[in-house]
């Protein structure tokens, strides 16, 4: 022992030597006695272990705040109050500073109930954060949606940490960009209040006509109730003077999926809409046979509409039809709409559209032709034409059904409907017709009109012709809401009732599908 020290003393005046024989130079030093800043725990000579130690006391001292105002402890709360000015970073860092800093503090310290408090509290100030803090939080929260996983059967599930981190960041987003602020017309809560029917004439009822009853025992299938089929006078639904500019768009991915944007405007729809609740809907429930499960469906109302009509919403989409499919001349919408109402609970499982003819009334008896196609030259419908009369309500999409490149699994497309706009699409083919749904509505009414094209309130009508519609796509974006999945942060409320119309397009044909009533 005395050896080594005697060596490293003799090492330190031999070092001590060679110092003194250094030459200084021009440049000043720090004096030596000025220490650099410590970078670690380590430097400070504090373990990990005293960290844990003090965290736990103060945790302990936290839960039993009476102990804190002893004198043992006032040299603690000393410490505490010095520490916390001295902190740069987290909750204690952002007290009395701007909103974007508590939020960063609170994202530091993983503060999120707070943070999301803060975040609304900038949208009611209607504040802004500086682009910098924007992408702070997004990294600080290093969250992905997971999406890619949920496809795959094997995907796990969210953590409720996970949840927690998106909820913050739709917090984000709701305040640094644009959420949907919109009103939505309740115009199923104008049907309940009796407001609606101020749109029509008082002698509304007598424009529409009944022109055939067909019992619900001789319907196909079998039915609980009767098919009434009512025609309208002319100009019974008046068209406003000042129509809406109407869009195409096209489908990115399901093909010759078209939607027709502002076809009707929201006056139009309401009228139809009036309409309809003035004739009455009717129920529709197919008998089933014991043990079997009931289908439960829309209410409807069958109307052959008046040529004023037909004629009226043809001009507004005509630009968007080609003239001739595969040879075939293309004639215009067919006058048979359904007319549905769609209540929480109403759904019309996957199927795919028949192909009908065009429709008509015997003008010598105003009785009902099921075909009405010239002699010789029969016509045939080939698109559904789904007009949407509402979109008040959540769910109640028209969703389509593609196979997937995994064999035994297929892909949802769900098109969210828009009041007064049309989703376009094949029928009356086996190759190209289109598996779909009317998805149930989940709070509101939703109606729709079908023409072998269709209302939620729904119209349908069909149209006449083969093929899908070719050109006339814009270079926009298409206003359709589609996906396959998505990350759910909240539910929106609103009415419940959906109402559509169907109607086809018919074209010069020499094979009529058959169709039930």
């Amino acid at each position: 022992m005395a050896k080594s020290k005697g060596k490293r003393k003799q090492q330190g005046l031999s070092t001590e030597h060679h110092i003194k024989k250094v030459k200084t130079s021009n440049v000043i030093t720090p004096p030596p006695e000025v220490l650099t800043e410590p970078k670690t725990l380590h430097d400070l000579l504090i373990a990990e272990e005293d960290i844990e130690i003090s965290v736990d006391t103060l945790n302990t001292l936290a839960q039993n705040p009476a102990l804190i105002k002893t004198k043992a402890c006032k040299e603690l709360r000393t410490a505490v109050f010095d520490f916390r000015n001295a902190c740069t970073t987290g909750f204690n860092a952002s007290i009395d500073t701007n909103p974007t800093a508590r939020i960063s503090g609170a994202l530091a310290d993983e503060g999120y109930t707070e943070a999301r408090i803060l975040l609304a509290e900038m949208r009611i100030r209607e504040q802004k954060p500086k682009l910098g803090a924007l992408c702070r939080w997004v990294r600080d929260l290093d969250v992905v949606s997971g999406l890619a996983e949920q496809l795959d059967d094997t995907g796990a599930k969210r953590t409720k940490r996970e949840e927690q981190l998106l909820v913050v960041l739709d917090a984000i987003l709701r305040v640094t960009g644009r959420d949907n602020t919109i009103p939505r017309k309740q115009t199923y809560d104008s049907v309940l209040d009796g407001s609606i029917f101020k749109s029509l004439p008082e002698d509304i009822k007598s424009q529409f006509r009944i022109i055939e009853t067909t019992p619900g025992l001789d319907r196909k299938p079998a039915n609980l109730h009767p098919a009434i089929l009512w025609a309208s006078q002319d100009n019974a639904i008046t068209f406003s003077d000042n129509p809406p500019k109407t869009t195409h768009h096209t489908h990115p991915i399901v093909p010759n999926l078209h939607l027709l944007k502002d076809v009707l405007s929201p006056e139009e729809c309401i009228r139809i809409i009036a309409a309809g609740e003035t004739v009455g809907f009717t129920p529709d429930a197919p008998i089933r046979a014991e043990g079997e499960e009931n289908s439960i469906l829309a209410h409807n109302f069958y109307w052959v509409a008046d040529n004023a009509f037909c004629d009226g919403v043809w001009n507004r989409v005509k630009d968007f039809v080609p003239a001739q499919v595969n040879g075939k001349q293309v004639r215009g919408l067919n006058r048979r709409f359904r007319v549905y109402r769609y209540v929480p609970g109403a759904e019309y499982r996957a199927h795919i559209d028949g192909a009908w003819p065009p429709s008509g009334i015997d003008p010598t008896n105003d009785t009902y032709i099921y075909d009405s196609s010239p002699p010789g030259a029969r016509q045939s419908s080939l698109f559904t034409f789904l007009i949407y009369l509402n979109d008040e309500f959540d769910a109640g999409e028209t969703t389509y059904f593609l196979p997937s490149a995994k064999e035994g699994c297929m892909n949802a497309y769900s098109i969210k409907p828009i009041q007064g706009s049309v989703a376009m699409f094949p029928h009356g083919e086996t190759e190209g017709s289109l598996l779909h749904e009317g998805t149930g509505v989940k709070r509101g009414s939703k109606a729709s009109a079908k023409a072998s094209n269709s209302t939620e309130y729904l119209a349908t009508s069909p149209h006449r012709f083969s093929q899908g519609v070719q050109g006339h796509t814009e270079e926009r974006p298409a206003p359709i809401r589609s996906a396959r999945s998505s990350v759910e942060m909240e539910v929106r409320t609103a009415s419940n009732v959906a109402y559509s119309f169907r109607a086809w397009l018919p074209i010069a044909d020499d094979e009529v599908g058959s169709s039930g009533v």
